[in-house]
């Protein structure tokens, strides 16, 4: 009773105004979330004081702890405001590690505004607090949130059209994450607004397409674009032989994709390679023929898009064969060609184009190889921009901090191949009876792919081989497809084969064996 009267007597002492002015703060959110959606740090002695409070009479009055809500992160100058009324002042937020994120997200708020200077005295800053903090000496701060700093900067950088030197700085990294999937997957190359290609760039390229078969199209593509025909048909041979390798659950070998086995026909044309380029059409075609008569065709879409990529290969080949006027009709029926790499259609312009009567130049013929380029970059520039007010685009941006201790955490099961938790027991019969199924279950991908690899290369070593190849899934979950073996065996092509020496020597530092983890906890404890 006493309760209830000391309630309704705090509710008399409000006013409705009060109230009101408070319901809408409360709406907008704290200015943590209106700077980057996220909410302010909570202690272990916050989260027990709650608990306590949930059997005494505060909690009638304990506000709920904040959640995270993007939709209430301002836009631009305001949120610039917001970000700048928690950092600074005597009650500026002073966790570094919370201070940092806020510190980029402010950055990114100046890029909304087109600040893009601004933004990056901000990266500066950031960069300066966290070496202040000695964060920049933990590997695992830089293998996680220090990413943020290169790609915050390159995105003002390119925005104000310095575009190599945002390739150059997004791509920074590069080399120390070669075999950690997901940093790979998150570093911008802005290489689509770029007509030349770095070291870096094709680099990020390849270790992803090698830790990620299905981005061959993407590697090979640059390449293609950079003219680099020999490199992109290997890349492409590479793939088809490596699906060439799988099978099915009873042993038997199945067929490679027909889009790839296309794009295999397409990229020897344009190395010059003839008689295994109509090798490679024939058999694409062969095999759509042939899933058409099973009853098992393929997607339509999928159809559509290889038949699109040797419709290309043959106006090539018509080409080749000196049917210039005939290649023209061919390349010019479309009005766009879209399944092809930008760098094969931007090849066939250049044989095309020259020698056209104006009556030709239509389509992707109406004007020379150098303006597609730049039409191409224009119209990604704009598509870039379109997305900084989205509200969401930028802010991906900022990577989360993964503490070591999550890494380690991983050390035993990792390192431990003679009975392994990590490779899924499929009964014979049910799978691939080559392949294994890495899968770790409620770990973050960027630490469950990392433990994946390193599982694999040590199974590999116990295995006697030197090396295997990788597939992940990435789904609701993060698993992967392995298969060890040696350079040159049948389903381990050079530009998809993993070197477990390699691999182990990359990773092993984030993820040390046990007994390695445990000297170094003793170091730490002194």
């Amino acid at each position: 009773m006493l309760a209830v009267g000391f309630a309704a007597s705090l509710s008399c002492a409000v006013s409705p105004a009060a109230l009101a002015q408070t319901a809408a703060a409360k709406d907008e959110g704290s200015l943590y979330v209106q700077c980057d959606g996220f909410p302010n740090n909570m202690t272990t002695g916050e989260a027990a004081a709650r608990f306590l409070g949930a059997v005494t009479l505060l909690a009638l009055f304990a506000p709920p702890p904040e959640a995270a809500d993007a939709s209430k992160r301002k836009f631009g100058a305001d949120g610039v405001l917001a970000c700048t009324n928690i950092l600074e002042g005597e009650k500026g937020e002073g966790n570094v590690r919370r201070r940092i994120p806020l510190i980029l997200a402010r950055a990114l708020h100046r890029i909304e505004a087109k600040d893009y200077d601004g933004a990056i005295a901000d990266v500066t800053i950031a960069r300066a607090e966290a070496s202040e903090a000695a964060l920049t000496a933990d590997p695992y701060f830089n293998r996680s949130m220090g990413l943020s700093f290169g790609q915050v900067e390159a995105a003002a950088l390119v925005r104000k059209g310095e575009v190599e030197e945002a390739m150059r700085v997004s791509l920074a990294d590069v080399p120390q994450h070669r075999f950690s999937l997901m940093p790979l997957l998150g570093f911008k190359t802005y290489a689509d607004m770029a007509p030349l290609g770095s070291d870096a760039d094709l680099s990020r390229a390849a270790a992803l397409a090698r830790l990620a078969p299905g981005a061959v199209g993407e590697a090979a593509g640059r390449l293609e674009e950079l003219g680099r025909f020999d490199e992109s048909a290997k890349m492409r041979a590479d793939l088809v032989a490596y699906q060439s390798s799988k099978k099915d659950k009873d042993g038997k070998t199945v067929d490679p994709l027909t889009k790839s086995v296309a794009e295999q026909a397409l990229g020897q044309a344009l190395a010059g390679q003839w008689d295994a380029a109509a090798a490679a059409a024939g058999q694409a075609r062969a095999l759509d023929s042939k899933l058409v008569a099973e009853g098992k065709p393929e997607a339509m879409d999928v159809r559509l898009q290889a038949s699109e990529v040797l419709d290309l290969y043959d106006v090539l080949a018509l080409a080749q064969q000196g049917n210039v006027e005939g290649a023209r009709r061919k390349f010019t029926a479309r009005t766009q060609w879209l399944a092809p790499s930008f760098g094969a259609v931007m090849a066939a312009n250049r044989i095309l184009y020259d020698s056209a009567p104006a009556a030709d130049r239509t389509g992707q013929l109406a004007k020379p190889a150098s303006e597609l380029w730049t039409d191409r970059a224009t119209a990604k520039r704009a598509e870039l921009l379109a997305k900084d007010s989205d509200n969401k685009t930028l802010f991906q941006l900022i990577e989360p901090y993964v503490s070591g201790g999550t890494f380690e955490a991983q050390s035993r099961q990792v390192w431990r191949t003679d009975k392994s938790k990590i490779f899924l027991k499929i009964a014979p019969g049910k799978a691939d009876p080559d392949a294994k199924i890495a899968f770790l279950y409620g770990v973050p991908a960027d630490v469950a792919f990392d433990a994946m690899l390193l599982h694999a290369a040590l199974d590999a070593k116990a295995q006697g081989k030197k090396g295997f190849t990788f597939a992940p899934i990435i789904d609701r979950y993060a698993a992967g497809v392995v298969r060890a073996g040696n350079p040159g065996e049948a389903g381990m092509p050079p530009s998809l084969f993993l070197d477990a020496d390699e691999v182990i020597a990359a990773l092993s530092p984030a993820i040390p064996d046990p007994a390695t983890l445990k000297a170094r906890r003793a170091v730490k404890g002194k």
